[in-house]
């Protein structure tokens, strides 16, 4: 089994999201595990998790309403890393976009795209494919990746890529919020959509990219195969340590010394190859607990006093403070805005 992990190249990106969310990142970054001396390495990796609580924090302590437009409007192809670089290098659009949906797991493993034909129109459309994440159900989330698109495709294109349409999955923003939208898509926009999408013409796709680089588009790709074998590699025993603590949960012992052992490996060597993937086991532990915990609290029926037992917590109130450090409010608080 593997788990989905992210190369820590991606990390300055998101470095800029939070500080413009005027977040105290020392903080955030201590609080969710992830180790300054990795930032920018494309050789360590941090959590799918580890990105939600990121960005998930940065939406949602934002004071401007525009957030997610604003980030995605200042991107462009050179913000994407290595896939950016690929893409840009591609003969045309067409297959600068084939790039995307190839390499798209080095940066959003998170998504899934889509492209289709609309009458003479192209229709590339995204959606979550991880309903756990929290970050990508908020409308920062679909004004950021919508607006992402828009840009990157703008600047592979030197600003000539005039659009038919734009989609958004949430609902229609108040009319002051409006006119920042149509001042950065100028095409008609569509809310409440099943998914966020862009449409151009399908002309389009033939059109060269003036950053065209066959020699070294080729090296490059190279690389992100590389890269993509290290992530799948680097998930392996993260997804094995993962699958051993569900199964033991339930009042099961969820110690890294039984975990340990289940993998015939000592616990200092688990620690080790832990840390090569840029995890850990007591984040991995809160990961689980947390996950079993959402599910649980659910149910109508859920008695706090058995979930904490289940969990391996001594009581309710060490499950009580360790679920309000995790998901930043109380069981009980959580029950309500699930009801709500």
């Amino acid at each position: 089994m593997t788990t989905t992990l992210l190369p820590a190249s991606i990390l300055p990106g998101l470095l800029e999201v939070s500080l413009r969310s005027q977040l105290d990142i020392q903080a955030l970054f201590e609080r969710i595990g992830i180790d300054a001396e990795i930032v920018g390495r494309s050789d360590c990796y941090i959590s799918l998790q580890q990105l939600d609580e990121l960005l998930f924090t940065a939406f949602t302590e934002s004071e401007d309403p525009l957030f997610g437009l604003h980030v995605g409007a200042d991107n462009h192809y050179g913000n994407l890393d290595l896939l950016g670089t690929l893409m840009a290098t591609a003969a045309t659009l067409e297959q600068g976009l084939g790039m995307l949906f190839r390499y798209k797991d080095l940066i959003v493993p998170y998504l899934e795209f889509g492209m289709e034909l609309v009458g003479k129109s192209v229709r590339l459309s995204v959606v979550s494919r991880e309903p756990t994440l929290r970050f990508t159900a908020t409308r920062e989330h679909n004004d950021l990746v919508v607006a992402t698109m828009v840009a990157i495709g703008r600047s592979l294109m030197a600003g000539q890529f005039p659009l038919d349409e734009v989609h958004f999955q949430h609902a229609t923003p108040v009319v002051a919020q409006r006119q920042g939208y149509h001042a950065f898509f100028q095409c008609p926009l569509h809310f409440a959509a099943p998914r966020n999408a862009i449409q151009f013409s399908a002309m389009l796709l033939a059109e060269p990219l003036p950053r065209a680089y066959p020699k070294y588009h080729e090296r490059l790709r190279r690389s992100a195969d590389q890269r993509l074998t290290g992530l799948s590699r680097a998930g392996g025993i993260t997804g094995q340590v993962l699958s051993q603590l569900r199964t033991q949960l339930n009042g099961g012992d969820l110690h890294i010394e039984a975990v340990a052992a289940a993998l015939a490996m000592t616990p200092r060597t688990l620690q080790r190859r832990l840390l090569e993937e840029g995890a850990r086991f007591v984040q991995l532990r809160d990961q689980v607990r947390l996950d079993f915990a959402r599910q649980a609290l659910a149910a109508p029926e859920c008695n706090l006093p058995e979930l904490a037992q289940q969990l391996g917590f001594a009581d309710t109130a060490n499950f009580y403070h360790a679920f309000k450090r995790w998901q930043g409010c109380a069981p009980g608080q959580y029950r309500r805005q699930l009801k709500g």
